[in-house]
């Protein structure tokens, strides 16, 4: 990916999902005779393109710096950095597993990390329980983003300013949202379930909703390069369910678009750091992770790749405060009901949903 396309940047620091891209500056993980380098390096996970770029700038190379730790970091999926660590529980080749949703509550549901407290990781005690009760403190969130609303102020008849607002019978054939299985996908399926009755427990009613909603509906976007087509072209005049990040990258490009958080709240996107059980790099992961969560360091970091911090003492500058969502304005789901019900909901989908 090329860090001069915004769209390609907001694909990146979205999905958080990445494919290695040989960078000098990232290794390729040999794990073999690691022993001998104990508690003075250890191997973490981490994110590409943009994300990367400002992630090494910010935390990486600073506490490198400071300590004479080393971090070996990998690229990849998150899905295979999850898989990676179930496999090799008994003798972790990943230490700090830095994971987006669903994936870090998956790993928490597998029991994978370690529990993490503020007498070890003393910074912990400026996160918000929010991001770190969730993962039955075995993890603790880094930074997220917010999805919300995109859309052509040149061309819808009224601009949005709720998630309902995307059923208007004046906006036919003139909307995208996710294709199931893609980034905001599930959280789309969630909002349309909470506004007709249901919850994470009873998903039901999402789907007679996205029923409704399919006249509406353009195209099922998969990707950010989908939505700058829609947008762009004029193809489509609203998207659904896209992060910041992807419609920040539409309105630097000059793209005639606005985007907003939906008066009933925006969506999160978080990535989070886990230890794995067994590690013997356990206590500079400790350090790392308290070193990434100061006040100065989320500052940084977070205006870097223009998200929300979760130190609640850290402030952003103006322009990542214009872009991020308020935490007053998040609608948060439980991500662990939603995952063992993925497959029959994704069954349903094609079923009910899907052209």
């Amino acid at each position: 990916m090329k860090h001069s396309d915004p769209i390609d940047q907001g694909m990146t620091m979205t999905r958080r999902r990445f494919v290695a891209t040989g960078s000098a500056a990232t290794l390729t993980i040999g794990l073999a005779g690691r022993s001998s380098a104990a508690n003075s390096e250890f191997v973490s996970t981490v994110f590409g393109g943009a994300y990367e770029k400002a992630y090494r700038k910010h935390v990486i190379e600073p506490f490198e710096q400071q300590t004479g730790v080393k971090v070996l970091t990998k690229l990849g999926l998150s899905s295979e950095w999850l898989t990676n660590a179930m496999v090799n529980r008994s003798a972790p080749e990943i230490d700090l597993l830095l994971l987006p949703y669903p994936d870090n509550i998956r790993a928490t549901v597998q029991n994978l990390g370690m529990p993490l407290s503020a007498s070890d990781i003393p910074n912990i005690a400026e996160v918000d329980p929010v991001w770190y009760d969730q993962f039955n403190r075995t993890g603790v969130g880094l930074d997220y983003i917010g999805y919300g609303i995109a859309y052509r102020h040149d061309l819808v008849p009224k601009e949005p300013k709720s998630w309902k607002d995307l059923w208007d019978p004046a906006l036919k054939n003139r909307i995208t949202i996710p294709e199931i299985g893609q980034w905001g996908s599930w959280e789309m399926l969630v909002v349309a379930s909470r506004m007709h009755g249901g919850s994470e427990d009873r998903m039901d009613p999402a789907f007679p909703a996205l029923k409704a909603l399919k006249p509406n509906v353009k195209q099922f976007f998969k990707s950010g390069v989908d939505i700058a087509n829609l947008l762009g072209s004029g193809e489509a005049w609203v998207c659904g369910m896209t992060t910041n990040i992807v419609a920040y990258g539409l309105i630097d490009a000059g793209k005639p678009v606005k985007f907003i958080y939906p008066s009933d709240g925006a969506m999160v996107g978080l990535v989070s750091y886990h230890i794995a059980k067994n590690s013997k790099n356990a206590d500079v992961c400790k350090k790392f992770i308290n070193f990434a969560l100061s006040k100065s360091v989320q500052e940084n970091f977070c205006n870097g790749v223009v998200a929300a911090p979760t130190n609640k003492t850290a402030v952003v500058d103006d322009k990542t405060r214009g872009r991020v969502p308020s935490p007053g304005n998040l609608q948060l789901f439980d991500w662990a009901k939603i995952i063992p019900q993925m497959p029959a909901l994704t069954e349903r989908w094609t079923q009910e949903v899907a052209f």
